[in-house]
């Protein structure tokens, strides 16, 4: 009788083990408290879809309220509601630590075109640094993950039909699905010019993810409004152009400046590399420089042009194994329970920016936003919805693309202390005005006759002569 071949069982090597060791990092990134200001809308309005089912009308502006809304990232806000439902603010952390940790495995296995185990170090080092500050709690953090799966598909030759259910969950979740199909049509350009290479496989993806796209647009509680809606925020650039994450980032700090690195590094590595990863990389890092909200987007792009075309560091063979990567691995385990087990110990928020003694003293005082017209920061709109929920508590918040033009002009006037800063008061007659103490509307307002009825070191709540 012929003796049964076992396959050899697939020994742990040191990629794996960096590589699990760089995703438990990314779950503590995803576990910080929560503290995001749209991520508090987002979940105010998870909360009233469990209650009141699909939500067409603003109900947390008092100057949007009752206006026609279309929630393109309903199903992100609708997980959100049932998480903290059955698990609380600490179910939430976890959740965004499961999915960055996701996001910073599958950054790992982006980096696989290097021939140096040392070369993809780097990479993904430079990637979760920039991940600090831009994988924050909000469903746009859900789109890199998807665009991360969208990234690695295409590089491992996968099978394209797992695209159309790709395509389906990500209209549904955030309105950053474009920016698959805008990959996977870049990388189909590039590849009609590389030699030896069939075009006709990126084409298929294309065409799977674009159809799973189409078939989300149309079976979801919006219809296909929910297909329209990236182009419809494009076409409020001149409302966009004054939010700062829309904005060209100054590269003034270290993460952006790191960025930069990545981008001379793949200008370098671009020498090397086939044109089907140079075209998309071009045309990500063009949205990369037109608006800092991209940049993140355009370093899932460029790894695996930075992988394929730099240089092998040198160092020790990722597919070394040993006793002492197989300790690792025991010991890296003992640290993921010991991080799951931190995320479950309260305080799960982090609203020391936002001004909670304030309205706890503006509700003693009876001039609470929930019953009264207050003026207030756009970020404080964010936390007013939350703690309120659909009273229409809130002047304005940071949904810029459901505001009207002329809401945001008068919020700026307020916030820069314009010289039109009295005509906007006069115009929306508030019962109160709560503001940072350091801007210039507070002396403003002070030298008009307001009165600071409550103040810290913070934060001021004037009501008029």
């Amino acid at each position: 009788m012929a003796a049964v071949e076992v396959p050899a069982r697939r020994q742990l090597n040191l990629s794996t083990l960096l590589g699990s060791a760089f995703a438990v990092v990314a779950f503590g990134i995803g576990a910080q408290n929560v503290n995001d200001n749209s991520f508090l809308t987002h979940l105010a309005t998870g909360r009233r879809m469990l209650d009141e089912g699909v939500i067409r009308e603003d109900a947390f502006t008092w100057t949007s309220n009752g206006e026609s809304l279309i929630v393109q990232s309903w199903l992100a806000s609708l997980i959100y509601g049932l998480v903290e439902r059955l698990g609380g603010f600490a179910g939430l952390r976890l959740l965004m630590a499961v999915t960055t940790c996701m996001l910073g495995w599958l950054a790992w296995q982006l980096t696989e075109r290097a021939g140096s185990l040392t070369t993809r170090v780097v990479l993904i080092a430079a990637v979760v640094v920039i991940g600090v500050h831009t994988w924050t709690e909000r469903p746009l953090l859900a789109g890199f993950v998807l665009l991360a799966i969208v990234v690695l598909t295409a590089e491992r030759e996968g099978d394209p039909r797992w695209l159309a259910m790709i395509g389906f969950f990500w209209v549904n979740v955030h309105g950053s699905w474009p920016l698959g199909i805008g990959f996977l049509v870049s990388r189909w350009l590039g590849a009609r010019f590389d030699p030896d290479v069939d075009a006709v496989h990126d084409a298929r993806r294309v065409g799977w993810l674009a159809s799973g796209a189409i078939a989300g647009g149309i079976v979801n509680p919006y219809g296909p409004d929910l297909l329209w809606f990236p182009v419809q925020l494009l076409g409020k650039h001149d409302i966009l152009r004054h939010v700062t994450e829309w904005q060209a980032a100054s590269f003034e700090s270290t993460w952006t400046r790191l960025f930069l690195g990545l981008l001379a590094a793949a200008i370098f590595a671009s020498r090397r590399a086939p044109l089907r990863l140079v075209v998309p990389g071009v045309l990500f890092v063009v949205a990369a420089l037109l608006s800092a909200r991209n940049i993140p987007v355009a370093v899932l792009v460029l790894l695996p042009l930075l992988a394929e075309g730099l240089p092998n560091l040198p160092g020790p063979d990722g597919e070394r194994s040993s006793s002492a990567i197989r300790l690792g691995t025991v010991a890296l385990g003992l640290l993921v329970a010991l991080l799951v087990a931190l995320t479950l110990v309260p305080p799960h928020t982090d609203l020391e920016r936002y001004p909670v003694a304030a309205v706890d003293a503006m509700e003693g005082l009876d001039v609470s936003p929930a019953d009264h017209r207050v003026i207030h920061q756009d970020f404080v709109g964010n936390y007013l919805g939350l703690r309120f929920g659909g009273v229409g508590s809130a002047w304005i918040d940071d949904r810029f693309e459901l505001h009207d033009g002329d809401l945001v002009d008068d919020y700026r006037a307020l916030l820069h202390a314009t010289p039109d800063w009295r005509d906007v008061i006069e115009r929306t007659q508030p019962d109160a005005v709560l503001w940072e103490r350091d801007r210039g509307l507070v002396e403003l307002l002070e030298s008009d006759g307001w009165s600071v009825v409550w103040a810290d070191d913070e934060w001021v709540v004037l009501t008029p002569p």
